[in-house]
């Protein structure tokens, strides 16, 4: 089951956003926080598997919620604030990112919403360090952070480490990060990826298992790269 917590004061919102939730059978609304100090008070208490966090709230913002479940060593490191904000304003002023899964913007995607609720249960089940050996793994390639083919690259692995069937679809895996980057074509995500895959040398590389792994007689296509990168990660 997964526990939700929705911490936001408009009643409205809050209200449909649970109705729709509910539906999902998987789904279990903890509690709806009506103000910022309720929220962390009951963050604390409930431990919830899921935090869908407005911005704008009475008595602490959402941004000093995030602050103090971020700060305090006492929480754990998961990211699993989903940060839902109608405030432009709100949203630029969200600098410390640790804790957070994703942010959407009012109105709510609810496809998509529901989408990365699932994705933060999935991580729960899985190697608790994979996303840092992923990191690992780019720094040790020498694959450039935070450019497009990189970003796209690490969500791909994400999807296809995450997913039951274990398949590896590439148009499958490129569809859902278009949804998820807002991109129109699901086209220029595979040529950003291809594009980074392209750009990694290996056999520049120190570390024998590395190597061993990513280096190739033929040109690694960007599906290639995941299974390896996969299987780096599961047997080191």
């Amino acid at each position: 089951m997964i526990n939700i917590l929705i911490a936001d004061d408009n009643a409205v919102q809050t209200e449909q956003l649970a109705k729709v939730l509910s539906r999902e059978k998987d789904f279990r609304i903890l509690k709806v926080s009506k103000d910022g100090i309720e929220a962390l008070n009951d963050y604390i208490s409930l431990k919830p598997t899921v935090l869908i966090l407005d911005l704008n709230m009475p008595k602490m913002s959402g941004l000093e919620v995030i602050e103090e479940l971020s700060n305090d060593t006492n929480f754990d490191s998961k990211n699993n604030i989903i940060v839902v904000s109608g405030s432009t304003i709100f949203r630029s002023q969200l600098t410390n990112t640790q804790k957070i899964k994703w942010i959407f913007s009012k109105p709510i995607d609810y496809d998509r919403l529901i989408e990365e609720i699932r994705e933060i249960k999935r991580e729960e089940v899985f190697k608790p360090t994979f996303k840092e050996d992923l990191d690992f793994l780019f720094f040790k390639l020498d694959i450039k952070p935070y450019t497009k083919g990189s970003t796209y690259l690490k969500n791909a692995i994400c999807i296809a480490y995450y997913d039951d069937s274990k398949e590896i679809n590439i148009s499958n895996i490129t569809k859902k990060i278009a949804v998820r980057y807002n991109v129109p074509h699901s086209d220029s995500i595979q040529s950003a990826m291809d594009k980074t895959v392209r750009t990694i040398y290996p056999r520049h590389v120190k570390d024998d298992n590395l190597k061993k792994v990513f280096t190739s007689d033929y040109k690694i296509t960007t599906k290639d790269f995941i299974s390896r990168a996969l299987y780096y990660i599961d047997n080191t």
